[in-house]
């Protein structure tokens, strides 16, 4: 291993990879298609620890004309590299608002005037930021370049926990810090803004109308993240040590992010991660848990997450202004939650986890809400080796030991979809392939377990018997959509018992 290259984790910054000995996913050919063109300028929306950094600092390089960085990439004989260009760079992951967002930006703009030598006077956010790109290009005689990471974060931090008066008030300060640009730009070269959200364009951008998204567009698909050839070609050296169905593997933990429906990548962060330590876990998954999304999911009583259908205009319907009104897809799309796995012939988007790790840790904490029980709480293995061991009583051994830890201020009496609830997490966080309510000519089956060898049909009944519920799965011929599959297929008739709060029955019967 110690013959092995270099795993750039976390490192965002292009010199420190290269010169590093550490792994660059040459990406500078989609860089190469956005910059060529003159005057323009772009935002690009893509979850945490994606690699927007490392691209705008590849970009920032690229600029300043470093061209022994870029030996043996593609955009080596490409470029023109005397052609060089004054980079204003900032990260507004960097910036503490903390003591007011418009002082610091003030003073994060004047830490760019020493840099250049440059001493400004305007007291203004907005102002002196015009007064910095005039400056720079008065000084230089070029137009400037730039590029700013993390926009969103003032905003972001005060989303959760939700302080939507203190998320409002970043927003019109960063509103009127980013509208100088637009008359500013015939002195600006090149212009690249990333975040994790996109606001709708009542809120940051309202005037950049000029601003050219890239979020969803499809040359841009694969910009951040690896591609399966890219992960094949450039961990060679890595997978040459590893056992043979570690690809298989690693495309079910961490690939599935797609922005076009036609590409997909691996999480660039997990990828790392997994070769550093040579273990399957939620590494990206655990470096920011989304609290607030998942009280905002049990709030709405949400928790199916498979194959919802939404607007193409999905980003475009983020809004600040009310908590209740929250668009709670567009929120799981953008921060990497969910993704996009279809559009339909008529431009819809059908969203889904988009992997392994996603499903089963999301899946985890959700349940944790749901029943507050703690999160470390193995059910999830315990549940996977019952099923692959066709322990069934086990399995229900579990479910009801869970239902009947829900606090009583938490246990919604006679609504089946509270059980429904709990089942369909429990099976989302072992990580099989659970579908509820799957829609047949006949009806809709309760929920569907698909293991390796094996289907499980379960019909759920409040009350009633289990021989009901067997019989529920014979009548209306469930099974027949299935038996394509060539597996054994059970069916599982469950009763709960609302005023037991537990399980009072259950049966099998192979189908």
């Amino acid at each position: 291993m110690d013959q092995l290259p270099n795993l750039p984790v976390g490192q965002q910054y292009f010199k420190s990879v290269i010169n590093g000995n550490a792994i660059y996913v040459d990406k500078t050919e989609y860089i190469y298609q956005i910059c060529k063109p003159i005057d323009k300028g772009y935002f690009l929306s893509r979850p945490r620890r994606f690699g927007k950094s490392l691209t705008l600092d590849t970009i920032n390089e690229l600029f300043s004309g470093n061209k022994p960085l870029f030996e043996g990439l593609w955009i080596e004989d490409k470029w023109d590299w005397t052609d060089t260009y004054p980079v204003i760079r900032m990260s507004f992951d960097a910036i503490g608002h903390e003591g007011g967002l418009a002082e610091a930006l003030v003073e994060a703009i004047k830490d760019i005037g020493k840099k250049f030598k440059i001493k400004l006077y305007k007291k203004l956010p907005g102002t002196i930021f015009n007064e910095l790109i005039e400056a720079v290009v008065e000084k230089t005689g070029k137009q400037v370049i730039i590029l700013i990471d993390e926009y969103d974060r003032p905003i972001v931090d005060y989303i959760d926990p939700y302080d939507f008066t203190m998320a409002n008030k970043q927003r019109d300060i960063l509103k009127q810090f980013f509208s100088i640009l637009k008359n500013a730009s015939n002195n600006i070269r090149f212009l690249l803004i990333t975040g994790v959200s996109k606001f709708s364009k009542v809120s940051i951008f309202s005037e950049l109308n000029h601003l050219d998204d890239l979020t969803l567009a499809p040359g841009c698909a694969t910009l951040c993240g690896y591609t399966q050839t890219e992960l094949t070609h450039y961990f060679a050296p890595y997978l040459s040590v590893m056992p043979p169905e570690t690809l298989e593997k690693m495309k079910l933990w961490y690939n599935g992010y797609s922005w076009d429906a036609e590409n997909f990548v691996y999480n660039p962060f997990s990828v790392l991660k997994f070769f550093r330590h040579g273990r399957y876990a939620n590494y990206w998954f655990e470096t920011g848990t989304p609290t607030f999304l998942i009280k905002l999911m049990r709030k709405r009583f949400t928790y199916k997450l498979e194959e919802i259908e939404v607007s193409n205009l999905i980003l475009e319907s983020f809004r600040l202004e009310k908590f209740e009104e929250l668009d709670l897809s567009s929120l799981l799309l953008q921060t990497g939650y969910l993704t996009i796995k279809k559009i339909t012939p008529t431009e819809k988007f059908i969203l889904d986890y988009p992997n392994k790790e996603v499903r089963q840790a999301f899946g985890q904490f959700l349940l944790s809400e749901y029943t507050h029980t703690p999160v470390t709480v193995p059910y999830g293995p315990n549940i996977l080796e019952a099923l692959t061991e066709n322990n069934l009583e086990n399995v229900i051994k579990i479910i009801n030991d869970l239902i009947q830890s829900v606090p009583d201020q938490n246990y919604v009496k006679d609504q089946e979809k509270f059980f429904h609830a709990i089942i369909h997490l429990i099976f989302t966080m072992v990580g099989s392939d659970p579908r509820t309510e799957m829609h047949t000519p006949a009806g809709r089956m309760d929920t569907v377990i698909i293991t390796n060898d094996r289907i499980f049909l379960f019909e759920f009944k409040i009350e009633g018997t289990a021989e009901e519920a067997i019989q529920c799965i014979r009548d209306r011929h469930y099974a027949d959509s299935l038996r394509l599959r060539n597996k054994t297929i059970i069916g599982v008739g469950v009763v709960f018992s609302a005023s037991k709060k537990g399980i009072s029955a259950w049966e099998k019967a192979e189908l």
